[in-house]
């Protein structure tokens, strides 16, 4: 498999383009970028050692210390950044949503900000890296002292956690490595929570999973469901009554709860349902588009001064506490809604299904302008937005043209309130694009 670097990110298939030899490089090229020091942190993966190793090896080759945090996911690691001002650079070994066999680099700069570097670095120009430091400026590694304490303090000074622990909630939490799983349980101990903790090998958050999260809390009787992507930048939930609550539905239910406390903007992308823009003007806030990404998420939210940011997939940016998608401080949030408002289920009865279909297809780039205008002719007469690739407004839903951080891929999204009418537009509008070239 090829590598796959978004803007800035870069994922793989281990040992076939993922491997010692690409990390080791990709190393030198990061500590020349932002000189000492460099924090570096890791998921659970099997694969992350090697990877680590081989990433501080070439870090430390070109004369830069490195920052050990251990295996912590990324919001931990864009916590430690922004209290240590003085590191201007960060790593976490990650492939988010992938299995497995899949890995790859999660690249910061200063405060925990995601970088675009791969947009000046391509993977090409980091395997052509050479030169490194002579032996007496070689870097030296780091333990960081222990800091996940003070992540968790600052998670419960965001909620009424007296409320909580006098609440009694008994949950299932869904993790799928370690390095979620030890910190989600110390936050819900805290917090006199009990919990049951489930995992697996899949670290989608998909329908199969919410399924199983939602049978785990109806059969033991549970008040909730969390369910924590890998990387613990993306969580869903499973009702008391078992049902599995999609992106869009616990989005909205945040976003009510934080503007009936402070108005202002809450910022979502361009792909998100007419729920969630629709409950943002309900509650008084203002929509705030941004292009589809968590990265650009945080980096609007933050540019307009917003009460939140988040996605359908599960995308949660709270600004009071980081400027980063955390799943954890997502995870509380909802518990205290819980705790103050009642069951999740009759918090959410009232809103409306929205059904969300995606695919995507290979593409020529330099024929992607031609696809788009394609799309446009197809839509004449329809309204039209041009923030991210083509959207274009139908009865009754959206359809979303865009091209993906991956070149040479097309990603098409549609909105409904019948998923056989949402999945029948993608599949057509693909079927029309992509019918006289072969990627």
């Amino acid at each position: 498999m090829t590598l796959l670097a978004g803007s800035n990110t870069v994922k793989g298939t281990i040992n076939d383009g993922m491997d010692a030899e690409f990390a080791l490089k990709l190393g030198k090229t990061v500590g020349r970028i932002y000189g000492s020091a460099v924090a570096v942190a890791m998921d659970g993966r099997t694969s992350n050692v090697m990877l680590k190793d081989a990433l501080t090896a070439g870090i430390m080759s070109v004369g830069c210390d490195v920052i050990d945090l251990g295996e912590v996911p990324t919001p931990l690691i864009q916590y430690y950044m922004a209290d240590h001002p003085e590191i201007h650079g960060g790593v976490t070994i990650t492939a988010s949503f992938a299995g497995q066999d899949i890995n790859g680099f999660r690249i910061m700069k200063s405060e925990g900000v995601e970088d675009p570097i791969f947009v000046e670095n391509s993977v090409k120009a980091i395997m052509s890296v050479g030169s490194q430091a002579t032996g007496q400026h070689i870097g030296e590694i780091f333990k960081a002292p222990d800091f996940i304490d003070g992540y968790v303090d600052s998670i419960l000074t965001q909620v009424d956690a007296e409320a909580i622990r006098n609440a009694g909630l008994k949950i299932c939490l869904d993790c799928r490595n370690n390095a979620v799983a030890i910190i989600a349980s110390t936050i819900l101990m805290r917090l006199s929570v009990d919990v049951i903790t489930i995992g697996g090998d899949s670290s989608v958050l998909d329908e199969d999973r919410l399924v199983k999260l939602g049978h785990v809390v109806k059969s033991h009787g549970l008040d909730l469901g969390i369910a924590i992507e890998m990387d613990a930048d993306h969580c869903l939930f499973a009702t008391e009554t078992g049902e599995g609550v999609s992106g869009d539905k616990s989005f909205s239910l945040i976003a009510k709860s934080i503007l009936a406390e402070k108005k202002g903007k809450v910022v979502v992308p361009i792909n998100s349902t007419s729920l969630m823009e629709d409950v943002i003007i309900d509650s008084g806030g203002s929509v705030v588009h941004c292009t589809v990404g968590e990265q650009t998420v945080v980096r609007t939210v933050k540019e307009n001064d917003a009460v939140l940011g988040g996605d359908l997939f599960g995308c949660l940016v709270f600004p009071g506490h980081m400027y980063t998608c955390d799943a954890l401080m997502g995870m509380v949030k909802m518990v205290e809604l819980v705790v103050k408002n009642g069951p999740l289920s009759e918090q959410i009865e009232s809103f409306p299904n929205y059904y969300i279909s995606r695919d995507s297809f290979e593409c020529p780039v330099e024929r992607i302008p031609e696809i788009m205008d394609r799309f446009i002719a197809m839509h004449t007469g329809d309204d039209i937005n041009k923030m991210d690739g083509v959207k274009v407004f139908v009865d009754d839903g959206w359809i979303l043209v865009r091209q993906s951080n991956v070149p040479g891929v097309i990603k098409v999204y549609a909105q409904s309130d019948s998923r056989e009418t949402s999945q029948r537009w993608v599949d057509s509008t693909i079927a029309e694009l992509s019918k006289d070239f072969t990627a």
